[in-house]
């Protein structure tokens, strides 16, 4: 009861934020009295209180005969400003390329709402508080999968009213943002990790571009082929391929040459297979050469060496990537296979949440809506090249070829793991990455490195080597 009787703050919170932030102009008039009490399921009473308290702030002027209109003289100058603060922790190409476009059509219909956007360098729990030191509120904060199950989630607001138009490229996508709970997120975009190709290099190799299924014997010869020295300096800087550490990348190379990396009923992580992919990774970094050592770590030189012409073959997505090259027309190949290949692939994705310290829900809800309204998602998908959560855009907008190789086609269909799927327990994740650093390095053997693993996480997980080695 007392929740309905103030409704009339929550509606002139609405109707204040349309005003202000453009959406309603200086001298348009509202809908009549019978309407808006429909359109906003309240009573006509609640109504009029809501009314007159914006009467009363200046921003509406009831004209006799003709209904309520915003006032034509407006100065949004004397009123609070729409400010969206727009959050993202760590670098994303989906902030740069496909952001700007979201934006332009909100101000489109909004516009007088101002946007400041924020890269905070970190994902840690205390982000919003760090954030809120510096006197912001972040009122939309843009995560990937993996980052958003660290982030202490009673801090932000559900989004159940927000929903998609049409039936998603991947019903899991709005799952992997979910939480049991509520729904803490909504997908903004998707990608597999997939292999992308320069084509003149492949052409300048003479070699062609691999359209069906390859072996990885025909994947090495080709990564030493592009491989060379392109200025007679004695120092290779052209390489066949972009090998990055990356959690997020590796696993699927593992997949389809032997291993597959999940987390066992004991919680332990499955280690059966994982020193063969090792010791194959080993040999394309140090033995032949084929891919940059030192930006092993960094995938962003990668990308960066990717962009530039300097690479052959990369293991990328499209969160990353945008397939958009000025130089060379950046082309999707098939990822190598084994008979020992483990069918499946690594998805990313990227969502979109709202704090509930932000200090404009209601124009952060409407921001959020338009990230997943399908003209947006068109225009995202044919000008900044992401995948878009429609399976409809995707056909528009994707050739069959592509779609076929990055496994997103009724034929090609290839089911998708997010991270916290294949490694629900985070300290197999923080193990896999800290643990595998001398190996990536080159100071530790396939076998020490799989030992020295295997021995942490027993010690993390306090479990029974002898019951562990039995689960498995």
């Amino acid at each position: 009861m007392i929740k309905r009787e103030f409704r009339y703050i929550e509606l002139a919170g609405k109707l204040r934020t349309e005003i202000l932030s453009g959406y309603l102009k200086p001298g348009q008039f509202l809908l009549p009295e019978k309407e808006l009490c429909q359109v906003y399921d309240i009573s006509r009473n609640s109504l009029r209180q809501a009314l007159e308290l914006l009467t009363n702030e200046g921003l509406l002027v009831k004209m006799v005969g003709r209904g309520t209109m915003v006032t034509k003289d407006l100065d949004i100058g004397k009123h609070e400003s729409n400010i969206i603060n727009i959050i993202c922790p760590q670098h994303s190409s989906y902030v740069n390329k496909a952001l700007p476009i979201l934006i332009e059509m909100f101000k489109e219909q909004y516009p007088n709402v101002e946007f400041r956007l924020f890269g905070m360098g970190t994902n840690n729990e205390d982000l919003l508080q760090d954030l809120a030191s510096f006197g912001v509120h972040a009122d939309i904060v843009i995560m990937n999968d993996g980052d958003m199950q660290r982030l202490p989630l009673d801090k932000f607001l559900t989004l159940e009213d927000i929903v998609p138009e049409q039936g998603m490229t991947q019903d899991k996508l709005f799952q992997i943002f979910g939480h049991p709970t509520g729904q803490y997120a909504i997908p903004l975009t998707y990608s597999p990790v997939f292999l992308a190709c320069n084509p003149h290099l492949f052409e300048t190799s003479g070699l062609h571009i691999p359209q069906i299924s390859w072996n990885w014997e025909q994947f090495v010869e080709a990564a030493k082929s592009i491989t060379r020295d392109s200025n007679g300096d004695g120092l290779n800087d052209i390489y066949g391929f972009g090998l990055s550490s990356s959690l997020y990348r590796w696993p699927v190379l593992a997949r389809k040459h032997s291993y597959r990396m999940r987390q066992e009923p004991s919680g332990m992580l499955n280690t059966e297979g994982l020193a063969g992919f090792l010791d194959f990774i080993q040999t394309l970094l140090y033995r032949d050469g084929v891919s940059p050592v030192m930006a092993v770590n960094d995938w962003e030189l990668l990308a960066q060496l990717f962009d530039e012409g300097r690479l052959g073959m990369f293991l990328t997505t499209t969160l990353t990537t945008g397939m958009n090259n000025a130089t060379f027309p950046v082309t999707v190949i098939p990822l190598p296979t084994s008979p020992q290949a483990v069918k499946g692939n690594l998805a990313i994705a990227n969502g979109m949440m709202i704090p509930k310290t932000s200090g404009n829900t209601a124009l952060a809800k409407q921001f959020a809506r338009l990230a997943i309204h399908i003209d947006y998602q068109r225009r995202m998908a044919a000008e900044a090249k992401f995948l878009s959560v429609y399976t409809q855009v995707n056909e528009e907008v994707w050739t069959e070829r592509e779609r076929s190789a990055l496994g997103v086609t009724e034929e090609n269909s290839e089911p998708f793991y997010f991270m916290n799927e294949m490694l629900p327990d985070p300290i197999l994740e923080s193990a896999l990455v800290h643990e595998l650093s001398k190996f990536w390095a080159g100071f530790e053997t396939p076998d020490e490195a799989t030992v020295r693993l295997t021995d942490k996480l027993r010690q993390a997980l306090e479990l029974d080597p002898v019951l562990t080695e039995d689960s498995v």
